[in-house]
Order: structure tokens, then C-alpha cells, then sequence
């Protein structure tokens, strides 16, 4: 059976009346061609809109490995930017089938208006048929290609019609309704005569209207205003908008048939040019006889943003998402897939836009989904996926054709993760209220949860500061005994070899003497015993405490680590004589934020534990398994020996006081100094598993921090 394509749509918005209208032909065109699509909403570059720019993120989102082909809406988004910039910010697109729409891209098949002769269409009409002469025009930005030529297509109707241009009577907006507003209130504070206002798109057109009839003016003798775009409303506004018509439809049928053609074929033309047409309505002071009151559907909001702000007020996660079903379900969404980014959050910087130095994170754990109108149950096996997947693969069904909205899950320049949303018509006005409304009760959850954990790593830390001065303490007062009994070992030596030479006395026996000397000698033995075990173990034990103190965070990867414990195993003597074998399951570039050499000697500590296990047994017939692997957002390391077993009276204990799992020979700190490291500094777990006779296994997890790519 042929596979079924997949094109990725880069657009800027989806609300917004041009670009809705576009977005709108571009998936019904899709439909109509049997093509998936999947909607990567990233705003226009360097917006003045600060949330604007954080949008661009979605743009990072895209895999060209797993896309068929990629449309751009290359007009909406560089709006803001000369065409070379987003030239030069594109190139990362090249090597797959691509359809620019608005901006001729050198790579990509280009798809385009011929601005031009509809506005000089427009001003002529209003030149000729009305009597028009003072025609203030508002452009777009500056850098913008479709402004430039449709204010130079302005100049040129003035010019061929012999009137002057007036400088004064040029404006520059940005394409959106409040600069229109904006111009055109500043124009009525300073007097200017004007006999009609031409805006560069119907946006600010909307702007300038509004404008006037907040400030009364007779819309027939002094609201004479035209557009271009012929969105949606413009016809059913009042008055209805005179304005170029834009070929959407066929623009956008034209793009996705082009672009399958480029999957299936390879080659179309480079550049594809479709003309623009004048449309006569009201606002030019022609008769319209279109019906006011006749709305398309994709214009009526069908659940009023108020009712979704309040029903999504929660900080629990799980009530997050009970709320998120029931607005769903209230909006007719049919499916929607929440994810988070493994490891910690990201910080998005909209420099990195359409760049290669920004990396996603490699893994994203899936945390809701909802599908044919219902909330799922998601399997751990399928949590964590490769984040440019977007959905994972066994929650995705292949057989359906499918439509897929992508938006960013931020607050201010946090990012927690991302949304995926199944468009099933034209009413798109309630994603972003909800996304937005996630965003904000997402990080009101997770700072609860981050809260959480915090208050358990200060605690942890807390301890390991009070086990550092007891320790240290420890070490001071228990040093200088220490040293008296390392010197009564020797004072005890001396008098042996003085008392052997005495023997001879007539009342002493040399059997008596020997035995006496035999029995000095056995003390001697155990108090050096002692004394060498006391001393090393409370000078490494200061050292540990001076490290687990330290404040710092640094980073490691999970090969640096593997290559130490891989040190260890080899020329440590004791686990180069025991059975160890050590086994690895992790991606080596894995990278984990703490202090490497507190985690390496935790692990000592664990297989230090597990020989001492097995008693006294021949350190050949010792067997010690060491395992290290990834699961799900954490680094796991397994340590199982096949020993005693841990007491059932230590088992409750170990990780609380400072007991033991080694008998007479263990000193009891380890496992606390190991549980509250873990804890405290790597905010990780530890735990472990004993059965008596059967052995023990430890258990470790930290978080991953990020994988490099």
C-alpha cells in the first residue's frame, strides 16, 4: 500500500484573519490530496511581542527526516526581517522538498503574488472613479518585500495619474490592526486632510476603522478606507472593506500539489506567480449589496475564553489534566498530547531561531493524551520518545489521515515542553487560550512539585552538614587515642623482645614465659588490627565529608563516569579478584549535573558492600553484578551480590542511622553518607532489595540532565 506523505506547515499564526484563511486552504487542500499535516505555529521573526518570539521554539521542533516535505509561509513569517535574513536563516532547509509562499527562496520552489497590479487596480479606482487625490497610504514594515512593492505600486498609480507624492501622507504599521489604530488616531490629532486611507493588508485596514468610529467620524464622508488580503470579514464588516483578493485558494492548492509533485518527481518551477484582483465594496464609497450577517464558522469563538479560564484553575498536575479533558471535550477537540522535555527546563534565547547552535532536548516524556475525545492511558514502555517525534509512534495511528497543531508550552522564557492538537475543522480560536491557559497552570504545578523536591534536598543537605560536623568531630577527638594506642603497640613490642631476652629466670619457666609472650603478641596483632582500620576509615570518611559539603554543580557524562568504575574494576585488587562483571545500556554522551567523584564513590561504597557480603569467603567465588542504564528521564545503576542478605532488623534502619550491613567490621556510615548524597545532590533515589541467603541488590537513579547531540 503507498505510504500516505507528510507535510510540515511553517506558518506564523493561525488566528489572525489572513493567515487563518491561509492556514485553513493549505489543510483542506491537504484533505483533498490524502496528505497529512502537521502545523509548526512559531509567530513572525523578531517580533515586537516579546511572547511572540518565545513561539519561535516550534520552528525547532521540526525533523526533515521524518517530514516528506515542508510549505513555509515565508511572507508571514519574515514579515519583520529583509528577505536576505530569512534567506540566509533557511538555508537549514535545504535537502528536502520545499515550497516557499511569499518570499522567493533560491532552494525552494517559490509561490507568489503579483502585489503590483492589484494595488495600482486599487489606487487607480479610487483615483479615477472617485475623485480622490490626498490618499494617505499605511505600509508594512520596511523590510518587508510585499510592502515594498505595494507602496511602490502606490507611487506609481500617483505618479501615472500626475499627482505629487506627499511623503507626509506615508505611514509604516507592522501588519497588525493596532498600528493602524494607532497611525490613524495619530493622523486625526494632527489635522491631516485626507480625502481616502489605503493600508497594505486588511489588518491594519480593521485598525483604522475601528479608529474612526471610536472618534465618531461619518463613516461616508470621512471613512473612506481600503486594504489588501481580502480576509475572511472583510466582506461582512460594516462598512464591507474594499480590498485586493489575494487567489488564497488556489495559492495554497497550488502549494500542496507542487510540493507533492517535488516528493514524487523532483522537479517544478521555480517560481509560480499568481495575480491579485480589485474588489469593489463600501469603504470606497461603492455600493455592496454582500449580506452583513451571514459568519463563517471558523469565525465564532464556540466556547467563549472565559469558560476555559475556568476550568482550567488547578497547581496539581493530575487535576491539570481532569481539567484539560472536560474543556476539550467542551471544544469539540479530538485529540491532544501533552509532553514534557526530559531533564531540567529550557531556557530559549529567540536569537537561536531557524539556527543550529540551539539543540532541543534529545527526549520528551509524554504526560497526557487525549484521543477520539478521550483521555488515554499511557503505558510506561511509551512515555519517552525522541522529542522531534512529537507524538510517539505507538500512540500514533498510521492508518488515519491526520492534522496536528504544534504549539510551545512556556511561561515567560521557560519551556516546559509542548502540545500537540488534532484540527478536525476550522475553528482554531480555542487553542491558543487553552495552550496558554496549560502554560500558566503548568508552571504554577511544577513549582509546587520543584518546591517539593527542594524542601527534601535542604533537609538532606541539612543532614549531611550535621553528619559533617559529627564526623569531623569524630576525627579530631578520636585521632589522638588512636595515636596513643598505635604507640603502645610499639612500647608493647619492645617489652616482648626485652622479656624474651630475660628468660631464664629460675622461677619462671620457659614454656610460661613463651606463652606470656604468646599472649602479647595476640593483643598486639588485634590493636594494630583496630588501629589501622579506625584510622583509614576516619580519614576517608573526613575526605567524603569535605566533598558531600561542597556547594558546586558541575556535570559529567556517563562515559566519564563509566571509565572511572571501569578503573576501579580493574586495579582495585580486591575486584580484580571477585567475579565482577559490569554491563552497560546508556548513551555515553548522557550527561548528569552533580559531582562525578561523589557518585563514583558511592559506587565503591556499593561494591565494597557487596564483597563484604559474602564473609568470609574466598574473594574468587565472590560473584558481583554492575549494571548501568537509562530508564525513562533517569541514569540507573544496579549493584547485586548474592550474599547473606541484610538483616531484617537493619533493613528499616540502613538508610536512617548509622548502622551497618558488615557486622563488627562495618563502621555504619556509608549507606547514610551514600542516601543522603544521592538526595541531597544529585536529587536522585536509592533503595535496594534483600532476601536472607539470597543476596542484595542497591539500586541508584539520578536525572539526566541533557544528551548531546
Amino acid at each position: 500500500m503507498k505510504k500516505r506523505k507528510t507535510i510540515g506547515l511553517l506558518i506564523n499564526d493561525i488566528d489572525a484573519n489572513y493567515s487563518n484563511y491561509v492556514w485553513t486552504e493549505i489543510k483542506r487542500a491537504a484533505e483533498k490530496n490524502d496528505c497529512n499535516l502537521i502545523i509548526y505555529e512559531g509567530r513572525s521573526i523578531k517580533s515586537f511581542i516579546s511572547a511572540d518570539n518565545q513561539h519561535h521554539i516550534s520552528y525547532s521542533l521540526i525533523d526533515k527526516e521524518r517530514l516528506d516535505g515542508i510549505i513555509v509561509m515565508s511572507a508571514l513569517i519574515s514579515c519583520y526581517i529583509p528577505d536576505k535574513e530569512f534567506i540566509d536563516l533557511c538555508q537549514w532547509l535545504r535537502g528536502i522538498p520545499l515550497i516557499s509562499i511569499g518570499v522567493v527562496l533560491p532552494f525552494a520552489t517559490s509561490v507568489i503574488i503579483d502585489n503590483k497590479s492589484g494595488m495600482k487596480d486599487l489606487v487607480n479606482h479610487l483615483i479615477k472613479e472617485h475623485k480622490y487625490k490626498r490618499i494617505i497610504f499605511i505600509a508594512g514594515p520596511k523590510t518587508n518585500t510585499d510592502s515594498i512593492e505595494r507602496l511602490e505600486a502606490y507611487r506609481e498609480a500617483l505618479g501615472e495619474n500626475n499627482i505629487k507624492i506627499d511623503e507626509k501622507l506615508i505611514f509604516n504599521g507592522d501588519f497588525l490592526a493596532d498600528s493602524g489604530y494607532g497611525i490613524m488616531n495619530k493622523i486625526m490629532q494632527d489635522g491631516i486632510l485626507y480625502d481616502a486611507v489605503v493600508c497594505a493588508n486588511d489588518e491594519m485596514a480593521f485598525g483604522v476603522i475601528k479608529c474612526l468610529k471610536d472618534l465618531k467620524v461619518d463613516m461616508d464622508k470621512g471613512g473612506r478606507v481600503c486594504g489588501f488580503d481580502d480576509c475572511d470579514i472583510s466582506g461582512r464588516m460594516r462598512p464591507a472593506l474594499t480590498t485586493v483578493r489575494q487567489p488564497i485558494r488556489e495559492m495554497c492548492l497550488c502549494a500542496i500539489e507542487n510540493i507533492l509533485n517535488k516528493i514524487e518527481n523532483g522537479e517544478t518551477d521555480d517560481i509560480i506567480t499568481l495575480p491579485s484582483v480589485l474588489v469593489k465594496r463600501e469603504s470606497c464609497g461603492c455600493k455592496n449589496d454582500v449580506s452583513l450577517d451571514v459568519l463563517r464558522e471558523n469565525n465564532v469563538r464556540l466556547v467563549p475564553g472565559h469558560r476555559i479560564h475556568e476550568n482550567i484553575q488547578t497547581y496539581s498536575l493530575e487535576e491539570l489534566f481532569d481539567c484539560v479533558t472536560t474543556v476539550l471535550k467542551l471544544c469539540n477537540i479530538k485529540g491532544c498530547f501533552m509532553s514534557r522535555y526530559c531533564g531540567d527546563t529550557l531556557y530559549y534565547d529567540d536569537e537561536h531561531v531557524f539556527g543550529d547552535k540551539f539543540f532541543i532536548p534529545q527526549y520528551s516524556e509524554l504526560v497526557y493524551a487525549f484521543d477520539n475525545y478521550k483521555r488515554l492511558e499511557i503505558d510506561d514502555g511509551v512515555k519517552i520518545f525522541e522529542t522531534k517525534s512529537l507524538i510517539p509512534d505507538a500512540v500514533l495511528s498510521k492508518d488515519k489521515r491526520h492534522t496536528y497543531l504544534v504549539n510551545p508550552l512556556f511561561f515567560k522564557n521557560e519551556h516546559f515542553g509542548f502540545v500537540c492538537f488534532e484540527v478536525i475543522n476550522d475553528d482554531v480560536l480555542n487553542f491558543e487560550p487553552i495552550r496558554g491557559q496549560i502554560s500558566n497552570t503548568l508552571k504554577g504545578a511544577l513549582l509546587i512539585e520543584e518546591r517539593a523536591k527542594m524542601e527534601e534536598r535542604f533537609r538532606e543537605i541539612e543532614r549531611l552538614a550535621s553528619l559533617g560536623q559529627l564526623i569531623g568531630g569524630l576525627s579530631h577527638n578520636l585521632m589522638t587515642p588512636i595515636m596513643s594506642i598505635s604507640g603502645a603497640c610499639f612500647g608493647l613490642e619492645d617489652l616482648v623482645k626485652e622479656y624474651r631476652e630475660s628468660v631464664g629466670d629460675s622461677s619462671v619457666t620457659n614454656e610460661d614465659h613463651n606463652d606470656i609472650a604468646d599472649d602479647m603478641m595476640l593483643w598486639i596483632r588485634k590493636l594494630r588490627e583496630y588501629n589501622t582500620y579506625m584510622s583509614s576509615a576516619i580519614s576517608g570518611l573526613k575526605s567524603q565529608t569535605v566533598q558531600l559539603n561542597s556547594d558546586s554543580i558541575d556535570e559529567f557524562s556517563a562515559g566519564e563516569f563509566i571509565d572511572r568504575i571501569k578503573f576501579i574494576k580493574n586495579n582495585d585488587q580486591r575486584f580484580r579478584k571477585c567475579k565482577l562483571s559490569f554491563s552497560v545500556d546508556i548513551d555515553k554522551r548522557t550527561i548528569i549535573r552533580g559531582d562525578i567523584s561523589n557518585l563514583v564513590q558511592i559506587t565503591k561504597n556499593l561494591l565494597d558492600n557487596a564483597a563484604e557480603s559474602y564473609g568470609d569467603m574466598e574473594d574468587s567465588n565472590k560473584i558481583i553484578e554492575l549494571f548501568i542504564c537509562r530508564e525513562d528521564r533517569d541514569m540507573k545503576l544496579m549493584v547485586r551480590d548474592y550474599g547473606k542478605g541484610i538483616e531484617q532488623q537493619i533493613k528499616n534502619k540502613l538508610f536512617r542511622l548509622m548502622v551497618t550491613t558488615k557486622g563488627k567490621n562495618g563502621a555504619g556510615l556509608s549507606m547514610l553518607l551514600s542516601y543522603s548524597t544521592i538526595r541531597g545532590k544529585f536529587d536522585g533515589r536509592i533503595w535496594f532489595e534483600s532476601e536472607k541467603n539470597y543476596g542484595t541488590t542497591f539500586f541508584i537513579t539520578v536525572p539526566i540532565f541533557r544528551v548531546i547531540a
